[in-house]
């Protein structure tokens, strides 16, 4: 099993990196071959993936999400199926690039450094934490993939207006197109986020109450930036079908809440004790 963990951690970079050249051919001179090929093989990467994580999960005995590079592959997988499913749903190809190229990142960085062990906490390999922190993780790949989205639609929405469209912002979707890749993927990353902290909530109450772990998590300051970031995008979508407010000001507010997202949980991961640090 072993080997094939091994040939797998090698492959998947590699065939990233075929799938972003692919796209990047794709948005660059969109020749016939490649509107074809490039879903393709962007699918049976993730598919290869999907089952490099399974044979991780099943040799380990753990969801492989309880470590830093862990994450990072598993965010690599959540960015390309996160991005397929939108380009499935919306028929758009155009921005693959975008997406797949920071999943190739999150992938080498993951295959160079990945020392995955059996030697975890027993609460890692709980099922609560497997489905909590897996939700928690497409969830934010999802609002990254929002804030790409959003950034892109800036960007567009300020060249149109100064008249100035090179070739970069030729290629890209309309912005009808970009806001609704955006608030698709923001509105899949808020119902996978839910889920996590209603998981979360039931399964570290279960842990206090049994003595596993002290404190309460109502004080946590992980809990609580994540609830505030939570509100900020359940605001974003009310705002979009609720309110209507014009995508501009949508494509904004999801970059901004994004960047508050990854700040404050740098700022509670370095500086913050917290009951997420399990040690």
């Amino acid at each position: 099993m072993m080997v094939v963990l091994e040939l797998l951690n090698i492959l998947l970079p590699l065939g990233y990196l075929l799938a972003v050249l692919d796209y990047l051919v794709l948005y660059i001179q969109e020749p016939r071959w490649s509107v074809r090929s490039a879903p393709r093989l962007a699918r049976a990467v993730a598919g290869l993936h999907a089952v490099y994580l399974l044979l991780l999960t099943a040799t380990f005995e753990h969801v492989p999400v309880a470590s830093v590079w862990e994450a990072f592959t598993f965010i690599a997988f959540a960015l390309t199926a996160v991005y397929l499913v939108l380009e499935w749903r919306l028929g758009n190809k155009a921005t693959g690039v975008f997406l797949l190229a920071p999943a190739f990142l999150f992938q080498v960085l993951a295959s160079a450094f990945l020392s995955p062990t059996r030697e975890v906490s027993e609460i890692l390999r709980s099922s609560w934490f497997g489905v909590h922190v897996t939700a928690a993780l497409i969830g934010y790949a999802a609002f990254a993939i929002a804030a790409v989205y959003g950034v892109l639609y800036i960007l567009l929405y300020r060249s149109l207006k100064g008249s100035n469209v090179g070739l970069v912002f030729r290629r890209l979707p309309s912005l009808d197109v970009l806001s609704k890749l955006s608030m698709s993927a923001l509105a899949f990353g808020w119902v996978n986020l839910t889920l996590a902290i209603i998981v979360g909530v039931a399964w570290v109450s279960g842990l206090e109450s049994s003595g596993q772990l002290a404190g309460s998590f109502l004080s946590d300051p992980k809990f609580l930036s994540t609830l505030v970031i939570w509100t900020l995008y359940a605001i974003c979508l009310a705002g979009r079908f609720a309110f209507k407010w014009p995508n501009r000001q949508l494509a904004v507010i999801s970059v901004i809440a994004f960047v508050l997202m990854i700040l404050s949980s740098m700022a509670v991961t370095l500086f913050v004790d917290s009951f997420h640090s399990f040690g």
